[in-house]
């Protein structure tokens, strides 16, 4: 996985552009851009990155990230096997910032837009009924043309602005801090620790792969994922203990271990840390949504 590397979506005649996007995974570089994103997962699963943020995904997530906002959907590991038939499909829309100017954003008509353009600085993610109807209106909004597109695209920030079904992702006050050559040092931790978070991790060796120590190590990387290098690997054995909780084919202790938690009483504080509850409630509330859908 790569470190956040600035891209330009657009061309100087586009407003936004849509893509459907199927393969056998999702793009692995973490990166920006100016544009707004608004990014539905129509097929796959894996570990989400916006920001400061990390949490599984699957079928069915509904974000809207701002203009140069780190962003990453990465798909599991079996994905990215030779020999794996499994595949993602994504539908996203990027849409030039400027259609949606600070001259326009003051008027009164304009308000819960403004809130949607600040909120999006963080990230946002949807559910209910509004994942529902974006889902529809992306499906139409490829077979559309002129200025009709403009027309649903609007329609889809209506929707956006006006619903009440969404929880903010990365941490207030959050900032992109990357430049020169972080992107490359930040792709060696993350594909460091993305390949060895199920067992020990060590940090003289991933401040070895960055010619640091450990100190040094240390003060470069908290400023840039606004937490300590401890958080950032627990922030992602706890996304992978979340998806196993779901799966319901191991216990919990089997779990901790399974994701890298050599004692179970660490491995609880730290789920209810992250999660806010423990592991134990997270699977009961899980079965009981599962069981009330049924």
């Amino acid at each position: 996985m790569s470190g956040p590397n600035i891209e330009k979506t657009l061309t100087s005649k586009e407003t936004f552009i849509f893509k459907d996007l199927t393969g056998p995974f999702f793009n692995p570089n973490w990166h920006f851009h100016p544009e707004f994103q608004i990014s539905f997962i129509a097929d796959g699963k894996g570990t989400r990155f916006v920001g400061d943020q990390v949490v599984p995904f699957e079928e069915g997530d509904l974000v809207f990230t701002g203009p140069n906002l780190p962003h990453l959907w990465r798909s599991d590991d079996a994905y990215f096997d030779k020999n794996s038939s499994l595949t993602t499909r994504g539908l996203v829309i990027y849409f030039d910032h400027e259609l949606l100017n600070t001259s326009l954003l003051g008027k009164e008509e304009f308000y819960y837009i403004n809130k949607l353009v600040e909120n999006s600085a963080r990230g946002m993610e949807f559910y209910g009924e509004t994942r529902k109807k974006i889902n529809k209106l992306l499906l139409k909004i490829a077979d559309s043309k002129g200025f009709q597109r403009i027309i649903k695209l609007l329609e889809i920030i209506d929707i956006l602005a006006n619903s009440d079904e969404y929880n903010l992702l990365s941490s207030p006050g959050y900032l992109n801090v990357f430049k020169g050559d972080d992107a490359e040092k930040m792709r060696l931790v993350y594909d460091y620790v993305m390949t060895n978070f199920k067992t020990k991790i060590s940090l003289e060796e991933i401040a070895s792969l960055l010619n640091m120590t450990t100190t040094s190590f240390c003060r470069y990387f908290r400023p840039r994922a606004n937490k300590t290098f401890t958080r950032f690997v627990n922030d992602i054995r706890i996304g992978h203990v979340r998806k196993l909780l779901l799966e319901d084919n191991l216990n919990i202790s089997q779990i901790s271990y399974e994701c890298g938690f050599n004692a179970l009483s660490n491995f609880n504080r730290q789920f209810k840390s992250i999660v806010n509850m423990s592991p134990h409630e997270y699977r009961r509330l899980f079965l009981n949504i599962q069981t009330s859908i049924s």
